[in-house]
C-alpha cells in the first residue's frame, strides 16, 4: 500500500521597503513600510506543483503591526511606490538563558526579539519572554533568511 502525501505550502519572500515614511500607529516610530508576499502552493509529496494564491502583508519594520493584502492589490502597490534604500535593519534574537542548568525552566521563554536600525544605531526591543516557537514565527513571518540568535 502506497502513502500519498498532500497538501499546501507557504513560501515568503521579502520585497523590500516601498512608500512614504509615516508613523506606525502601534509603536509611533517613523519608517518606510516592509512588504512580505506570501506565495500558497498545493504540493504532492512535498514537490510544490500549482500555485493557487497569494497575499501581500504590508506591515511596521519594527513592531510587526501591519495589514495583509490581496495578491492584485499587494502586487500594483508595490510595483507602483518607488523603494526606499535609505532604511537598513539589522534583526537579532537575545537567548538570556542560554546556559541555565537542564530541568530549571520546563518551558524556556528567555528570548528577546530585537531590531537594530543601522542609520542611527539605535537598538530596539521588540519582544521580551518568548520561546523558540515564537523566534521562527517571527523570522517566518518576517521573511528574513537568517535570523542569529546570540547566547547571552
Amino acid at each position: 500500500m502506497a502513502v500519498i502525501y498532500w497538501g499546501t505550502h507557504i513560501f515568503n519572500s521579502n520585497k523590500g521597503f516601498h512608500g512614504d515614511k509615516a508613523a506606525c500607529p502601534d509603536c509611533g516610530r517613523v519608517y518606510a513600510p516592509s512588504y512580505v508576499k506570501s506565495s500558497y502552493w498545493f504540493h504532492i509529496e512535498f514537490i510544490p506543483l500549482i500555485p493557487y494564491k497569494s497575499t501581500y502583508r504590508k506591515f511596521c519594520p519594527v513592531c510587526g503591526y501591519g495589514v495583509e493584502m490581496k495578491g492584485k492589490e499587494g502586487k500594483a502597490e508595490v510595483k507602483n511606490i518607488p523603494e526606499v534604500t535609505d532604511q537598513a535593519f539589522e534583526p537579532y534574537v537575545n537567548h538570556i538563558l542560554a546556559n541555565k542548568p537542564k530541568g530549571i525552566l520546563k518551558t524556556d521563554n528567555s528570548y528577546e526579539f530585537h531590531v537594530k536600525d543601522l542609520n542611527s544605531g539605535e537598538d530596539i526591543c521588540v519582544a521580551a519572554n518568548i520561546t523558540k516557537e515564537d523566534v521562527k514565527r517571527i523570522k517566518k513571518g518576517r521573511a528574513y533568511k537568517k535570523l542569529p540568535i546570540n547566547n547571552v
